[in-house]
């Protein structure tokens, strides 16, 4: 960048990233760019005509990755007003013959020398001068491509609306395209829709706001009266702006030349780098923080908000959880709060013995849920997570309609085949759930145990360590998969445990040395 800096990072830190760079930017805003899409994104961004200084050097994302940008609002012009969008199905060399499908701003990977072509838009205006700035705002005025989302950083959320409030909707708005409006790719997939006219109400104006009330679908759109489509966050430290699927294409381009690719450094987007995705399911039983501290497991969770006396070892990450409707109390969650960044929800609600739970309960406690401002994983449900009209199907429509924030999927799975199939067999249940819901996955427990009689059947030790072998080397292979935990630690928890009190079994050390 020409002024402030660039930093690569996951949703895990983006907190972090921000906190500190607002801090060491003498003042300035940072923006967290994150890829929600399914796909790789450019990220693009241009200036208004008024001296804000342009930027450059700017991230690649792959699924599920993010960056921060410091702003350069204190540079000579003393403000900063531009935009930033998602370029999809770029390829070609850079500074020679790159070029993207969606959002195309120019022959360079890194930076943008034209206007953008019709491509959704997070606008904003930096302004030390201004107390109320910065001022924020999506704009579907000229297209929509991939849906968008503007959060303030650092800043409590209103109840209502108002100052501070996140504008944008995670929701698929290229399905609500007028057809004579939306290009699709060669395949018949849709990669952008284009306002017939900006500057009057159309199909496609209307068509958009119903599904998005917050975000602006014509230019005279904030004239309206009680329109919701600009913000204002004198107090926020920075902005999270998130591409959401669908739009563009599933399909990255020809990896440029000179491309900065800083997304895809190891260990700097949301999926850890290989080993430290894993980790353990465990109960506090004798000997867990010891077994804990052996495992090699690089985080743990146990179905509850704070980690019960368990210590963790150095560089173990705890991820609490609000196990039912009763866990959503005050207490509960600022414990939750206090443990971590991520946050476990409601633990298999679709069974009766568990959490038993409508969606519909779920979804009306979610907004309390939200407001924690961790990293939300969508209920983990016991089964069923890649069907249609399912309990979790259910829940993430309702999500969706309501405009409420999910941000990873748990899931549990538990093989009754015990042969050699059996990795391939969640392979390909999780990658229908990734395929289905287009957000990172997390299997927050997995075995080998055969629930279908009445009383459980276990695999032998010779099949538990042969499954541990192939399933994690599966796991780490898959991009999707940004954490998964082994059912369980220990084996006073179940006979699949990995260690009997601190004492490590046959599969402790595979799992351990795993990935």
């Amino acid at each position: 960048m020409a002024s402030g800096g660039f930093t690569g990072g996951s949703s895990d830190n983006a907190k972090d990233h921000v906190t500190e760079a607002a801090a060491a930017g003498d003042g300035e805003h940072t923006v967290t760019l994150r890829n929600q899409t399914g796909s790789r994104v450019w990220v693009g961004a241009t200036v208004n005509a008024d001296g804000s200084t342009p930027l450059t050097d700017l991230p690649v994302l792959d699924p599920g990755k993010s960056a921060t940008i410091t702003v350069p609002e204190r540079s000579d012009a003393g403000h900063w007003r531009g935009k930033f969008f998602a370029r999809q199905g770029c390829g070609g060399e850079s500074g020679s013959t790159f070029h993207c499908a969606v959002g195309d701003c120019g022959p360079y990977a890194d930076r943008c020398t034209t206007g953008e072509q019709p491509v959704s838009l997070a606008e904003f205006n930096f302004d030390p001068a201004d107390a109320a700035a910065p001022w924020y705002n999506v704009s579907y005025v000229n297209a929509v491509s991939a849906a968008v989302t503007i959060t303030p950083d650092g800043a409590t959320p209103p109840e209502n609306g108002g100052q501070c409030a996140s504008v944008g909707c995670p929701v698929d708005l290229l399905s609500h395209c007028p057809p004579e409006n939306l290009t699709k790719d060669k395949a018949g997939k849709p990669l952008v829709c284009v306002n017939p006219n900006r500057d009057a109400k159309t199909a496609y104006s209307e068509a958009l706001t119903k599904q998005c009330p917050t975000a602006y679908a014509w230019s005279k759109h904030d004239a309206e009266q009680g329109n919701q489509v600009v913000r204002q966050c004198s107090e926020c430290k920075g902005m999270t702006v998130t591409f959401h699927g669908t739009g563009g294409s599933d399909k990255p381009g020809t990896e440029p030349g000179n491309n900065p690719g800083h997304g895809d450094e190891p260990g700097s987007g949301d999926h850890p780098a290989a080993g430290h995705a894993r980790g353990v399911a465990l109960n506090p039983v004798d000997g867990a923080a010891q077994a804990l501290d052996d495992s090699g497991a690089s985080w743990f969770h146990n179905w509850t908000s704070s980690s019960a006396g368990v210590a963790k070892p150095k560089g173990v990450e705890y991820v609490p959880t609000i196990w039912g409707a009763g866990s959503v109390t005050d207490a509960e969650l600022d414990k939750a709060k206090k443990e971590g960044k991520n946050l476990l929800t409601f633990n298999e609600p679709d069974l009766p013995q568990q959490a038993d739970m409508t969606p519909e309960q779920a979804l009306d406690l979610w907004p309390r849920l939200e407001k924690t401002g961790l990293n939300l994983g969508a209920p983990a449900v016991a089964v069923d997570a890649d069907k249609p009209g399912s309990w979790l199907d259910r829940f993430m429509k309702g999500a969706q309609e309501r405009g409420l924030r999910v941000d990873f999927i748990p899931v549990h799975w538990y093989g009754s085949d015990f042969g050699p199939d059996a990795s391939k067999q969640l392979a390909g249940y999780l990658k229908r759930v990734h395929e289905r819901y287009n957000k990172p996955v997390w299997l927050t427990e997995y075995a080998l145990i055969d629930f279908t009689k009445d009383t459980p059947r276990y695999p032998s030790q010779e099949e538990q360590n042969a499954f541990i072998t192939s399933s994690t080397k599966m796991l780490e292979g898959l991009d999707f998969v940004q954490r998964y935990a082994w059912f369980a630690l220990s084996t006073q928890t179940s006979p699949t445990g990995l260690y009997d009190g601190a004492n490590a079994k046959g599969g402790a050390k595979i799992y351990r040395d795993a990935g």
